[in-house]
């Protein structure tokens, strides 16, 4: 079993939860099919509640879609800092970090 993270973690483990569902259950249900602390937490702050379908849940649950691992995360990092332009001031300064 793999770790489910953020959206796409959390549709995957919607597409095995019969509905209705309540919102404790269905932290039971995603601690059980591998959610990472992350979305476990995003799940527990949603309203303990009765849920009919996955879009209500999909709409209520405040996690983004995130790079799988440190590297990945780091690899992003590095292409944004690659692609930005050094400020009117870094310039100035003679700060550019490209130079």
């Amino acid at each position: 079993m793999s770790v489910k993270r953020g959206r796409e973690g959390l549709r995957q483990i919607l597409d095995t939860v019969e509905f209705p569902v309540d919102q404790p259950t269905m932290v039971v249900l995603a601690q059980e099919a591998g959610a990472d602390e992350e979305l476990l937490s995003a799940l527990q702050a949603i309203p303990r509640a009765v849920y009919n379908e996955p879009n209500e849940i999909l709409r209520s649950v405040p996690v983004q879609d995130r790079p799988h691992s440190h590297t990945e995360s780091a690899r992003t990092r590095e292409r944004h800092e690659q692609a930005r332009e050094p400020s009117a001031i870094e310039e100035e300064l003679g700060q550019n970090p490209e130079a």
